[in-house]
């Protein structure tokens, strides 16, 4: 039961450290600061710049917010999905 425990932290850390990397690439690569993300999504600064270190991760309603205003999938900002573009029309990352 030890080793099933190890293992589920490792895979959470590798998807945190994906999200990490992902999360700011998408802030780069717009051309945005954090405090412009902060101001458009509504998502406290220093929460963002935690984000992009792997420090914290975001719940679902967040990282919904972050995969529209970036105009990325969810999946792609996880890692569980090489593709970068949202699959949804209108920049959308979930059927709402």
């Amino acid at each position: 039961m030890q080793c099933a425990i190890i293992e589920h932290k490792e895979v959470q850390f590798m998807y945190s450290e994906i999200f990490a990397q992902r999360i700011k690439k998408a802030r780069n690569d717009t051309g945005f600061t954090q405090e412009e993300v902060s101001k458009e999504t509504g998502i406290i600064r220093s929460t963002i710049a935690k984000y992009e270190i792997g420090t914290l991760q975001p719940d679902l309603e967040k990282l919904g917010i972050l995969a529209d205003f970036y105009g990325v999938s969810i999946d792609w900002l996880l890692g569980t999905s090489g593709g970068k573009n949202n699959p949804f029309p209108g920049g959308k990352s979930s059927i709402a």
